[in-house]
């Protein structure tokens, strides 16, 4: 077998892959509850997680012991550099605490991913990193809608429509105050 075909066996694989690890199972949600179905998403995607009332970050399968019951609400999610995609951002639905996200480079989120944290994080996230994923600016437009924002960082290539850029940013900054932090990386 040649190399460049070997490459595309092995894409195809690491494909379905990720298509299985981002999949949403309405039947796991009802049975474990949203906060938790999506705490074993991020870490399934080799992500962490934290919950409300806990301090340590869980960082694999053995850790979400602590994630399970009726009373466990997701707060924190790092999922860097990691596989979770748009259509994996179907578990942030009934999700209602989350106040911590982190998503730099995770380059399968855009826009409709995006969309889909807002419906249902708009008004508990303070904290969002959105820098190398394939957000767009109609996206950045988005987080307007997120009303405890407090720090946001994105990638400097949104900053190109400067005319929408900075009336988006003119918008959140004219809050009520909350916004503190806007990082644009380069």
């Amino acid at each position: 077998m040649t190399v460049s075909k070997y490459l595309k066996r092995s894409r195809l694989f690491y494909g379905f892959i990720n298509l299985a690890f981002n999949q949403y199972d309405s039947a796991r949600v009802k049975s474990v509850g949203p906060d938790t179905a999506a705490a074993e998403w991020v870490v399934k995607n080799e992500g962490w997680v934290k919950g409300l009332g806990h301090t340590a970050w869980v960082k694999d399968f053995n850790g979400l012991s602590s994630c399970y019951g009726p009373r466990f609400k997701l707060t924190h999610i790092e999922a860097v550099n990691r596989d979770v995609t748009s259509g994996g951002c179907k578990h942030f639905d009934g999700l209602k605490h989350v106040k911590y996200l982190n998503l730099r480079d995770c380059v399968n989120i855009d826009d409709s991913g995006l969309r889909v944290i807002c419906k249902n994080c708009w008004n508990s996230l303070k904290y969002l990193d959105i820098a190398g994923t394939s957000i767009t600016i109609r996206g950045l437009e988005l987080v307007t809608e997120f009303e405890a924002l407090q720090t946001l960082k994105y990638d400097e290539k949104l900053t190109t429509n400067t005319q929408k850029h900075d009336d988006i940013i003119r918008r959140l900054m004219e809050r009520d105050g909350t916004m503190k932090d806007i990082d644009v990386i380069k």
